[in-house]
């Protein structure tokens, strides 16, 4: 099973059409900043796990328009904070830009065995080198250092009666696009292939499931997977075999 997985990248995000580009960055932006959306999403950064000692570096995935720093206590001569967005148009007059350490384009370029801690919220999902990234992170932690992501649970019953048919319908209503076009470009990987990839890389998992139910994956919108003590020798034989392979990412 994790053969297939893993053959499967590095994925190709598909094309978006030329009405849902004109109104792409309004949307993006628009979704990062929702009051409604911050309502419903706000579990996925309550349910990232917190550092115990505030002098300790996180490094934040994904960072978007900064919306998960005002659940961290930040003190700001104590707690190195490091970003990866790649989406800059996001940072722009960002009032939480101050509380930023480093801005990164690629998680590559950071130090390693550096991080206490690496998080992201509603990220993993729109990787399409995720193996890699699981794989390149393992040794940008510090010792006793931890992975703690909160994903959608993509592909599975409450996800998608919610968010690709109530939400599909009234984007399509307001906007006249497609929905399920935005999504197939945005989530490039569902959450059977996100746990099972953590799963073959790191050997320490716990999960967290939410709301309407907390029971498993099929009744909750949302899950956080924290995950640490990483299988190296799977990590280096992986990034092994796309050096030799020539393989690049997009």
């Amino acid at each position: 099973m994790i053969n297939k997985i893993l053959n499967k990248y590095p994925k190709k995000r598909p094309k978006l059409t030329k009405k849902i580009l004109k109104i792409y960055k309004n949307e993006y932006r628009q979704n990062r900043n929702s009051k409604i959306f911050s309502y419903f999403e706000s579990w996925l950064h309550k349910s990232i796990k917190k550092l115990k000692n505030k002098k300790q570096k996180t490094l934040e995935i994904g960072a978007g328009t900064l919306n998960h720093l005002k659940y961290e206590n930040i003190d700001n001569k104590n707690h190195l904070y490091d970003i990866i967005e790649p989406k800059k148009f996001l940072l722009k007059k960002n009032k939480f830009i101050n509380k930023i350490n480093n801005c990164y384009k690629n998680f590559e370029n950071t130090p390693n065995n550096f991080y206490n801690r690496i998080i992201s919220c509603a990220t993993l999902e729109h990787l399409v080198e995720l193996p890699k990234f699981l794989a390149v992170t393992s040794f940008k932690l510090s010792k006793r250092g931890y992975h703690s992501h909160s994903i959608p649970c993509e592909g599975c019953f409450s996800w998608n009666v919610v968010n690709r048919l109530l939400m599909g319908l009234i984007f399509k209503l307001r906007t006249g696009c497609n929905y399920n076009l935005l999504m197939q470009h945005e989530h490039v990987n569902n959450f059977y292939e996100i746990y099972n990839l953590i799963k073959y890389f790191y050997k320490k998992i716990e999960i967290k499931f939410s709301y309407p139910l907390y029971f498993n994956q099929h009744f909750s919108f949302y899950a956080n997977i924290t995950f640490s003590n990483a299988r190296y020798w799977r990590c280096k034989k992986y990034l092994l075999y796309l050096k030799k392979n020539n393989k690049k990412f997009i």
